[in-house]
């Protein structure tokens, strides 16, 4: 192309900019504007998605009613308005369960308690152990699971294929059978990972797919590299199939490239564990 020759700029009112076109632009002023236009967008995704989040969230309670007021709460968190806190809820920067736990003080007590209580587990036929379920993989009803017996911690529960499991059978004097024994609809959380090729309306996608399959989220985090979107999901889940559900909706949404159950296996130490 020489100066003073003509060219034809096709535009189409479909297209949005990506990060990739910051690969292309020559100017300053151009990666500015694509920036700020890529900032602006994220934001009003993470607003759609904290707001569906703490929606969906707030159906559980249901004589809550209108006694809170999101503005006030928002500024006890720090931040400007409800604008504010709906995306701090959906970009990951406060859980749902931590803004809850403010409109209704008592719940994350009750919540802890239930959840340290909660047993679901036949062990040998034995009763009155302590049972805690190990960080390592977060075991859930429909897993196959096996309990190590922890120094004065009771009884551990892992799955069966859990990262460290070769390393705890080499001391199988201290593995139990055990089994599940569920009698109600518990929650466990489990966490997701999807990648993704990113694209408009993405987050509130996977969100709305989870959602369907009957899991309550209740925090999620995104980070993109390049084309590439990878968001972590921390859901509540009754089971193996409802969890299995879930991961199929969010695996058939257009551009989602996999869907993983993550493991804390590489935040515990196997000292940690059978201690």
């Amino acid at each position: 192309m020489a100066s003073g020759d003509t060219v034809e700029i096709i535009t189409s009112s479909h297209q949005s900019p990506n990060r990739s076109w910051l690969d292309s632009v020559q100017t300053v002023k151009a990666r500015q504007s694509i920036r700020r236009w890529l900032k602006d967008e994220q934001h009003a995704h993470s607003v759609r998605l904290g707001q569906e989040l703490l929606e969906r969230e707030l159906k559980r309670y249901p004589d809550l009613g209108v006694k809170y007021d999101l503005a006030t709460v928002a500024g006890e968190f720090g931040l400007a308005d409800t604008e504010h806190l709906y995306a701090a809820l959906g970009s990951g920067d406060l859980s749902v369960g931590k803004l809850i736990g403010r409109l209704i003080p008592q719940q994350p007590k009750v919540t802890r308690k239930r959840r340290q209580d909660r047993r679901g587990i036949r062990i040998q036929g034995m009763d009155d152990l302590m049972i805690s379920f190990g960080k390592c993989c977060t075991p859930i009803p429909g897993d196959a699971i096996i309990g190590l017996i922890t120094r004065g911690r009771g009884v551990t529960v892992h799955r069966t294929d859990c990262p460290n499991i070769g390393q705890i059978s080499e001391d199988p004097e201290r593995l139990l059978r055990v089994n599940w024994d569920m009698e109600t609809d518990q929650a466990f959380t489990v966490q997701l990972r999807v990648r993704s090729h990113d694209r408009k309306f993405l987050l509130s996608d996977i969100s709305k797919a989870l959602g369907d399959s009957g899991c309550n989220i209740q925090s999620a985090t995104t980070r993109t590299v390049g084309q590439i979107a990878e968001q972590d999901f921390w859901v509540d889940v009754v089971n193996i199939v409802q969890l299995q559900q879930a991961m199929k909706k969010a695996n058939d949404i257009d551009g989602v490239l996999e869907v993983l159950r993550i493991d804390e296996s590489d935040a515990q130490s196997l000292d940690a564990l059978t201690a």
